[in-house]
């Protein structure tokens, strides 16, 4: 497994278990860890979660400003990801 795999996979593992108490973080984790190299929009994120917009909302800024998951912007929209390997293909 390539070092940058294991590395978002460490840091997906301690991230669940430092956001178990806060299940919109962990619903936005388990989401993104179905899809790992694909990006997403803030707005496709919110309409796959089972919880209210404002919450998901919070969760993406704050696992984004942890470091948890990163963000890219094309074309002022933000798109969210664990990997940053699939930019190039927005």
């Amino acid at each position: 497994m390539p070092t940058s795999q294991i590395s978002i996979t460490e840091k997906l593992s301690q991230s669940l278990s430092e956001y178990a108490d806060a299940p919109c973080c962990q619903e936005v984790l388990e989401f993104l860890r179905r899809h790992p190299r694909t990006w997403f929009s803030r707005l496709a994120i919110v309409h796959a979660s089972n919880s209210h917009r404002l919450c998901t909302e919070r969760a993406l800024s704050y696992l984004t400003d942890s470091g948890v998951i990163r963000r890219y912007i094309k074309n002022n929209v933000p798109f969210y990801s664990l990997s940053g390997q699939e930019w190039q293909r927005l």
